[in-house]
């Protein structure tokens, strides 16, 4: 099942205006954000687009529902367009490394003198103080750094989890200036480093080892925490964590009779001993009836699936969380919040390439509401 596009004149952004000059993932993540939220979002591409028009299924599922404008910022005219935009908005939304705003021009101080209504979002690696200010760094880099690939090996098909967390993090920033701004009238700078979004992300691990205690991860050595592989070949998740009532149940339903009377504390003690026996267990039986079995034991536990295989489940189908973006009908998956039981969200067709003609600027009106 594919939801229909919904109204968004209702919507908690409608009337919000936003120019993004963010590329590549976490802006742009951020302003989809704000564009299924109501915002009237146009987004300002360099001569040539934004890079990731070279990748098509990524440039239109982080900028639908965008207008777009190609500037070139170098020029005079390029900035006369970009300053009219300022003018009128109600959030810049920026992605580049501190300093490079002053560079052009458009100083954060500057913007905020002129134009006082506005709430500037700046997203950066580091953030805009601190020795490592100016630096640049990728998802990747980010997590290393951050601490959250420690013990992992295989990456290449991670979350890129910075980008991420920095866009959510980003469109909250936004919101949170806005309903400031209605208290006393004046626009705020919102610093966001991709890198503090990291730490914020995993406060857990991060408070433990400020405080000097061992982290070992949630929860700690649980044996039933983890993926297990099963004997039609599918992988399944157990998700037991601190619960004894649902280790008996599991313990009875996978017949480890002898295990089943221990305690949370005992678990830990023994949990590679008790992993090895889940594993054994589950490799003799078939995922499908594994699942069946312990959903119905009320045992935490579910199946591994792939991105197609997720679209087809049927929570997705029934929360109605793809929707389709006119007009081309391309399927989307959907903001997640729900309003008064309504998803609010008009999806359109991420803008055409805009060639940029000799003047400096060019816009692509395309109505962004349904």
């Amino acid at each position: 099942m594919t939801a229909d596009v919904t109204d968004t004149r209702h919507a908690p952004l409608t009337g919000r205006v936003v120019v993004s000059l963010a590329e590549q993932y976490p802006g742009p993540y951020a302003t989809m954000l704000l564009a299924d939220l109501g915002a009237d979002v146009t987004m300002v591409e360099r001569p040539g687009g934004e890079p990731t028009r070279r990748h098509p299924a990524l440039f239109g599922a982080l900028n639908r529902s965008k207008r777009s404008v190609t500037l070139d910022l170098k020029s005079e005219d390029g900035r006369a367009v970009l300053e009219s935009m300022l003018a009128g908005a109600d959030v810049l939304l920026e992605g580049f490394r501190p300093g490079v705003m002053e560079r052009m021009g458009f100083a954060p101080e500057r913007l905020r003198r002129e134009y006082p209504q506005l709430v500037i979002v700046s997203i950066s690696s580091y953030g805009q103080t601190g020795p490592d200010r100016e630096q640049g760094a990728h998802d990747l880099a980010l997590q290393g750094r951050a601490g959250l690939l420690t013990g992992t090996s295989d990456v290449l098909g991670a979350v890129p989890t910075a980008d991420l967390v920095s866009g959510v993090f980003a469109a909250l920033g936004a919101v949170s200036a806005l309903v400031a701004r209605g208290d006393h009238g004046d626009g705020t700078h919102v610093d966001v480093s991709m890198f503090d979004c990291l730490l914020a992300w995993q406060a857990v691990r991060v408070t433990a080892s400020l405080n000097g205690e061992v982290t070992t991860g949630y929860p700690p050595r649980e044996p039933a925490y983890g993926v297990f592989r099963c004997a039609d070949g599918r992988d399944i998740v157990l998700a037991v964590a601190g619960e004894d009532h649902q280790w008996s149940a599991l313990c009875d339903e996978l017949d480890l009779f002898e295990a089943r009377g221990y305690r949370t504390a005992e678990r830990e003690q023994r949990s590679d001993e008790l992993r090895v026996l889940l594993g054994e267990a589950l490799a003799r039986r078939r995922s499908d009836q594994v699942l069946s079995r312990l959903e119905a034991a009320r045992v935490s536990c579910g199946p591994v699936k792939d991105p197609a295989e997720v679209m087809d489940d049927e929570q997705v189908q029934a929360r109605n969380m793809v929707v389709r973006t006119v007009p081309s009908q391309r399927r989307v998956v959907r903001q997640p919040l729900l309003f008064d039981g309504e998803a609010l969200t008009s999806c359109v067709d991420a803008p055409a390439p805009n060639p940029v003609p000799p003047g400096g600027a060019r816009r692509n009106d395309s109505t962004r509401h349904v």
